[in-house]
């Protein structure tokens, strides 16, 4: 068994195609939170490969269970990103300690 809390995070379709056309707009970002108790605060972020944030996805609490956000491929601004590879970054803060999981992920037009 695992002593992890936060599962690292599986990114559907890697690469996606933001670019309008229906197919592959989305990328979904699923994650799984373990021996929980309550719920902890949560964050999911994008950031380019200099680690600058592009984009806030989700700031929220989540409990015990799986879950799943979205990014549509923008940034801060709503603006499109340019195509290339990006970090996503899923955080969990439980009691004094963070618990932190990356992946990359493409995008592509």
């Amino acid at each position: 068994l695992s002593d992890r809390l936060l599962f690292v995070p599986e990114i559907t379709p890697n690469p996606f195609t933001p670019n309008g056309d229906g197919v592959n707009d989305v990328v979904r970002i699923s994650y799984q939170l373990l021996r929980l108790t309550a719920a902890v605060p949560m964050a999911i972020q994008i950031h380019d490969l200099s680690g600058r944030l592009v984009k806030r996805i989700y700031d929220g609490q989540d409990a015990l269970g799986e879950f799943e956000q979205t990014w549509d491929g923008t940034d801060e601004s709503n603006r499109r990103v340019p195509p290339g590879l990006y970090i996503c970054s899923v955080r969990a803060e439980v009691q004094s300690a963070t618990e932190t999981r990356l992946a990359l992920l493409a995008v592509a037009y």
